[in-house]
């Protein structure tokens, strides 16, 4: 193969997702990459996830496995892959015709990370808002470890918009805290090398009821959950930084943002007014860490949270949590923007 076609492994997790997956790699079959491998793990699936994936046997390699999650089911498609880069495509997302062709020119030996953008779909595969995250075309890799050290994280698609340099993959260590395959290699990424942020669409992430199982359910564990992970995320990444090497560190805090804000979420969760000092304490952090837009929105989304009563608290902070709605409501302030210039 020619130098700038370095081999790719599309690695597909599948977990009773019979209604999506022939979509899905259909997707990946039709690239017109010249240097491509699909690797499709079903994990465990009991519904006709599997018998849709043993149709393809002659065109990519399928695995089945005891159900295990998914990060271990994607954990077993990166050890039977051989690319040079890797994309986790989850089983009810999808990738543009061309896609791969348009990241081409990136996959090179400093490229550590390809993100770009995706548009969100409905369960019919019809758009139901625009593309996201926003991304500014980039080949920088300083201002997101910036953006580390200030929140503890930047501005990154799910996994089914990113392509990874494999050895961000290897030699991760322990990763018992975790659910998802990329959350500490997206926070390493940047350290290894360039991360080449692309500011077009090439894949679509899929809103269904399954997968917004996650965001339906207001629970003090989840939230507080998702307070560890990031946490356990951050000190993962130390010690990796320690371990390879790397110039640079990270400075941890616990006031972050974030975690101030899944505090917020939990403590309406469990039926409770948050507390003033906690409120003010999200301010400055946001402050810290954002814009003043980004602060006054935060600013408004307190006082909801502190004078509604304990319902319309739980519907303000469910809200937060569902990104469909978020999806829509942009969309919609969009188009209202643009009929009235």
């Amino acid at each position: 193969m020619p130098p700038n076609y370095p081999l790719v492994s599309i690695i597909i997790t599948c977990f009773n997702y019979e209604l999506f997956i022939s979509e899905c790699i259909e997707s990946a079959l039709q690239q017109d990459y010249p240097n491509l491998e699909i690797i499709v793990v079903d994990d465990g699936s009991k519904d006709g996830s599997w018998d849709i994936i043993q149709q393809y046997r002659d065109q990519v390699t399928c695995v089945r496995q005891q159900n295990r999650g998914a990060l271990r089911s994607s954990l077993t498609g990166f050890r039977l892959s051989n690319g040079d880069f890797v994309h986790f495509l989850d089983a009810d997302d999808l990738l543009v015709p061309g896609a791969l062709q348009q990241i081409a020119p990136h996959l090179r030996p400093d490229v550590s990370k390809v993100p770009f953008m995706l548009s969100p779909i409905d369960r019919d595969g019809q758009v139901i808002g625009d593309p996201f995250p926003k991304l500014a075309q980039s080949i920088e890799s300083g201002p997101l470890i910036q953006s580390i050290n200030q929140r503890g994280y930047y501005n990154t698609p799910p996994t089914s918009g990113n392509i990874y340099r494999r050895d961000i993959y290897e030699n991760l260590g322990d990763l018992s805290y975790e659910r998802a395959i990329d959350g500490v290699p997206y926070l390493l990424a940047p350290f290894l090398g360039k991360v080449v942020s692309l500011d077009v669409p090439l894949g679509k992430y899929r809103i269904h009821n399954a997968n917004l199982s996650s965001f339906s359910t207001l629970s003090s564990d989840r939230l507080n959950g998702y307070i560890d992970r990031f946490m356990a995320r951050l000190r993962h990444l130390a010690q990796l930084i320690d371990e390879r090497g790397i110039k640079g560190k990270i400075r941890l805090r616990q006031d972050y943002a974030y975690v101030r804000e899944m505090t917020i979420l939990s403590t309406v969760a469990s039926g409770k007014r948050p507390a003033l000092r906690l409120l003010a304490s999200y301010i400055s952090a946001v402050r810290r860490e954002h814009r003043a837009l980004r602060t006054c929105m935060s600013l408004a989304f307190a006082l909801g949270l502190f004078v509604l009563p304990n319902l319309g608290r739980r519907q303000l902070a469910s809200f937060r949590l569902d990104p469909s709605r978020f999806w829509r409501v942009r969309s919609r302030l969009k188009h209202a923007a643009s009929v009235g210039t």
